[in-house]
Formats: structure tokens, sequence, C-alpha cells
């Protein structure tokens, strides 16, 4: 799920409707809760430092070509909290297995615990993306395919397309851009409606 969305980080996440705005950070939540949990053990601090690693996430990924997103935001996340626990002069601990198996087995309760409302929801915006993106030129088509799904790099990509960096990362700018406004359309006219 991070893959398909994912480029949405690279637009102003200010300007994203609310709906993807929330979308977005339920999804980063989701993502590196347990990574967080672990280090700090405890879940209002947790949500805490997800919330912080969430707005530096959004705030430096547009200046940073990243082949794995998913990998390299639980990495800003693991990195601040070991910052904060450097400075906060914590020891670090280690949480029993036991507890982490709780906690692993509470987030899935709480997951299997989604309404039916909010499955549906999630199967109708993921419909609408790929929509979007087979409604795109082939050139935008084949970039965003090429670095969300396969998750290749601007030098892979380059190399497969006989393009130098530079322009596959502008093509992919723009390919990014057209999938937004695409996206926000079909999803306005779905929630209009």
């Amino acid at each position: 799920m991070m893959r398909e969305w994912s480029f949405l980080l690279y637009q102003d996440f200010d300007t994203l409707a609310p709906e993807l705005q929330e979308v977005v950070y339920r999804s980063f939540y989701s993502m590196v809760y347990k990574d967080i949990f672990y280090l700090l053990g405890d879940h209002a601090l947790t949500e805490d430092m997800i919330q912080e690693a969430f707005f530096k996430t959004i705030t430096i990924v547009g200046n940073h070509k990243v082949s794995n997103m998913s990998a390299w935001m639980r990495q800003v996340a693991r990195n601040l909290t070991y910052d904060f626990l450097k400075k906060t002069k914590k020891e670090r601990y280690t949480v029993d297995l036991d507890a982490v198996i709780n906690v692993e087995n509470d987030i899935t309760l709480g997951m299997q615990q989604i309404s039916v409302a909010n499955e549906v929801e999630d199967k109708i915006r993921d419909e609408l993306l790929h929509q979007a993106i087979t409604e795109l030129k082939p050139d935008y088509r084949i970039l965003i395919t090429l670095f969300y799904i396969e998750e290749k790099s601007y030098k892979e990509i380059a190399a497969e397309l006989g393009l130098p960096e530079q322009a596959v990362s502008q093509k992919l700018m723009r390919a990014r851009k057209k999938l937004l406004h695409q996206f926000q359309r079909k999803w306005v006219d779905f929630n209009g409606k």
C-alpha cells in the first residue's frame, strides 16, 4: 500500500485533500508503530514520536531521491527516536518478547475491528489510484510503475529506458503531478457523489 500512494509525499502535503492526508498519515503510523514502540516501550510517547517523524519525513522527502520509500521512512523514524533517547539520556532497554507479542496482537485486533465502511473506502481509493495510473500517458505510466511498483532507482530506470538520470527525474516529477491531479479529481468526484 505504501508504494501505491508514496508519490503523494513528493507533493506539497498541505495542498492534499484532508482525506488523502489522513490516508497517508494512517499508513505511515501503521508502518512505523512497532519499531518505535519497541524502542520506547510507551504507547503515548510512541504516538508523539510517530507524529514528529511524520512531519520531519514530509518536510524533507522532496529533497531526497529515495529508491525504497518505506525503508527510508522507517529509518527516519528510528533515527529520530534514537536522537530522542540520547537527548533525554534514557537508557535503551529491550521490551519483553511477550509485551511485543501483546502489542502485535493488540494492533492486529484493532486492525480487524476497522469498520466495513473504512475497508470499502480503502478499496475504492486504491481502485481510483489504479484508474488514474492507467489513464496517464504511456511514458508517465511506465515511469510511475518502474519507480513506485517495481521500486527501481533513478539510475536503474535511466539505464532501462536509455535516458539520462536528470531526464528521468524531471519526467517522474511531471508524471507525479499529473497523477496527483487526476487522482484528486477522481477522489473529489467520488466523495461528492
